[in-house]
């Protein structure tokens, strides 16, 4: 069961898996390895779990651990609202809401920690630091957490996001295109590999953008979550 508030998300890589990200159900599972909430999991296509899987890997008998548990790609997640391949680099990456600032992009490394609800560049709503969560007989070491690659504070509550692939906007090829709900905008962001170079937001104040794909046209289509008439519509170059 998915928390599609906290957000769900699937995505495939180029060679025979799926990433499914499982948002936090309660301010525990993400630190929790027996709990499948807070995580990004990765299976075959057929459902089965892949060999080389982190927490396999580190098992000496992985049958004796639950199945969520040997799905486990990462973990320490709040509300990763975005998934993607990024095929231009080989690997997955991730969006997510922080709580009072502190929203995140991710690249998803094997086996990694990424704090919730320990750490956070973020506060609580009331303003506190987030580690109140963390039981006083928990060692964490800030260190052993893997920190994002982009830090957006102020939140505009971060959203889905997309690689660009197609010809149609040529000089957007590779760059992420990142929608937001609390702050109705499209973002553009270029990346020099892993570094965020150029961050800029095509519009604002249009709807709450629930979801970002490329067409097999090379149009940019968006999902826009209304109260009463929510639409997909499809961006073109100007001519």
């Amino acid at each position: 069961q998915v928390d599609t508030g906290a957000g769900g998300r699937t995505a495939f890589d180029d060679a025979g898996h799926i990433f499914i990200s499982v948002g936090m159900r309660d301010a525990y599972g993400p630190q929790d390895m027996t709990n499948p909430s807070g995580k990004i999991h990765r299976i075959n296509l057929d459902g089965s779990v892949p060999a080389d899987n982190p927490f396999v890997v580190a098992s000496q008998n992985a049958s004796d651990i639950p199945y969520t548990q040997q799905t486990i790609w990462t973990y320490g997640h709040r509300s990763p609202q975005g998934l993607e391949w990024n095929y231009n680099q080989g690997n997955a990456w991730n969006a997510e809401m922080g709580p009072r600032g502190g929203d995140e992009i991710n690249e998803l490394i094997a086996g990694r920690n990424y704090g919730w609800p320990y750490f956070s560049l973020g506060l609580e709503y009331s303003g506190g630091h987030v580690e109140r969560h963390k039981p006083k007989n928990v060692e964490f070491d800030v260190e052993s957490i893997e920190q994002t690659l982009v830090d957006i504070t102020p939140s505009p509550a971060i959203s889905s996001f997309a690689f660009y692939n197609g010809d149609q906007f040529p000089k957007w090829k590779d760059n992420m295109l990142l929608g937001s709900l609390k702050g109705s905008s499209l973002f553009r962001l270029v990346f020099d590999g892993k570094k965020l170079v150029h961050r800029e937001t095509l519009f604002k104040d249009l709807a709450r953008i629930r979801d970002v794909e490329i067409g097999y046209d090379g149009f940019v289509y968006l999902l826009l979550e209304n109260k009463t008439d929510s639409q997909i519509v499809r961006l073109v170059p100007a001519l």
